[in-house]
């Protein structure tokens, strides 16, 4: 009797968690609002209307600092309201400044104990008033160039870690913010980010949004590492030739896509004149690739020590994008105790963005230049 008592009393104690944290970032498609939380809590969500609200109801949960309502006014969220809704029930309401989609998932990271809860806002209206903006003009005629920024790894995928504990997804995600800004400040750019909070994002996705957004570029970051920890240095990569020829076979499978590639003009029955088109057409490309990766080594050469003088061309996936001069940037070794402070060091991640947005410039400006082709190399998979 007494041990049926006891398990009444404290076997179902239900597990109390705690927000200990709010932020957001906010991209050209959408706002993404994080609740930092000790672990994973159950919650239900909701809409109301006139007015717009999403309402967040999280079982168990208390905040770890003074709550009090949050001003956002971007992205369609005018305000974060907080209260007690019951004695089991914590509510958080996002006032809203239109109707919205929202989408709502986790973002673990077990071994660290760390957990997001992510509520992502966006609307099609918008979405769409923006993408006609974007490409309903050729890109030559377009106001301003739109560049993809693609911060490497993410989520469950830390990239290397340097010996200090610094993981490369957070180096990659801080540095293209950086880089964002610049572009921005300049006004003659439209950046995107591939992604601007934790989470992993598939190499084909992040593709996707450099075509979807007929992107001028997609610049890919990234820090290197090796097993000698005295090795330093920045490089970039741009796609490889037999990359290009693997690229070629892929698009001609999905005929759309190769017919869209080689400038609409339809496809013959000749499979072989087919694909011969596609390679001239994803050469053009790698050519541009490596004239731009030139103008950039030049630049970061005169903020940072550079590992190779002349991009390197290698089979990375996150490079097969057919339709967008593409280049990955390795920032430097993070497995360099030295490179491993200076990549988290504000000052030297201003001075290579500063850097690249100087050779954006220069690559839009100046005639196309026949590049020098470099080596091919074997290189790790990047993601």
């Amino acid at each position: 009797m007494l041990l049926f008592f006891w398990e009444i009393s404290f076997g179902f104690v239900p597990e109390s968690y705690q927000i200990t944290e709010v932020k957001h970032y906010v991209t050209s498609e959408n706002i993404q609002i994080l609740l930092e939380t000790t672990g994973k809590i159950d919650y239900q969500s909701f809409f109301l209307h006139h007015p717009e609200r999403l309402v967040l109801d999280l079982k168990n949960t208390k905040v770890g600092f003074p709550f009090q309502d949050l001003t956002i006014n971007e992205g369609g969220v005018n305000k974060i309201r907080f209260g007690n809704y019951d004695k089991d029930i914590f509510r958080v309401v996002f006032d809203l400044i239109y109707p919205v989609e929202s989408k709502i998932f986790w973002v673990e990271n077990e071994s660290e104990k760390k957990y997001q809860l992510v509520i992502e806002f966006s609307s099609k209206d918008l979405k769409n008033e923006e993408n006609r903006e974007l490409v309903a003009a050729p890109r030559e005629l377009r106001p301003k160039r739109v560049v993809v920024i693609d911060p490497g790894h993410g989520g469950e995928d830390p990239g290397a870690i340097g010996p200090g504990g610094t993981q490369e997804k957070d180096i990659t995600l801080d540095f293209a913010r950086v880089l964002k800004r610049v572009f921005d400040e300049n006004g003659n750019y439209k950046t995107l980010l591939t992604r601007n909070s934790d989470y992993f994002l598939p190499l084909k996705e992040r593709i996707k949004i450099a075509e979807i957004h007929q992107a001028d570029l997609f610049i890919s970051i990234h820090a290197d590492s090796n097993h000698n920890r005295y090795t330093r240095g920045a490089s970039i990569y741009c796609l490889s030739l037999q990359g290009a020829s693997d690229e070629a076979t892929r698009c001609l499978a999905e005929k759309e896509n190769a017919a869209d590639l080689i400038g609409g003009i339809p496809l013959s029955e000749n499979n072989d004149l087919n694909l011969t088109l596609l390679d001239l057409a994803l050469t053009e490309n790698i050519n541009q690739s490596l004239r731009y990766g030139t103008l950039v080594l030049r630049e970061i050469r005169k903020v940072q020590l550079l590992k190779f003088e002349k991009p390197k061309q290698a089979g990375f996936r996150v490079l097969k994008t057919a339709k967008v001069p593409s280049i990955l940037i390795e920032l430097g070794f993070i497995s360099n105790p030295q490179e491993e402070l200076r990549l988290k060091q504000k000052e030297f991640q201003l001075s290579v963005a500063q850097a690249i947005v100087s050779a954006s410039t220069q690559f839009f400006a100046f005639p196309r230049e026949e590049p020098l082709l470099p080596q091919s190399v074997k290189a790790t998979e990047k993601q």
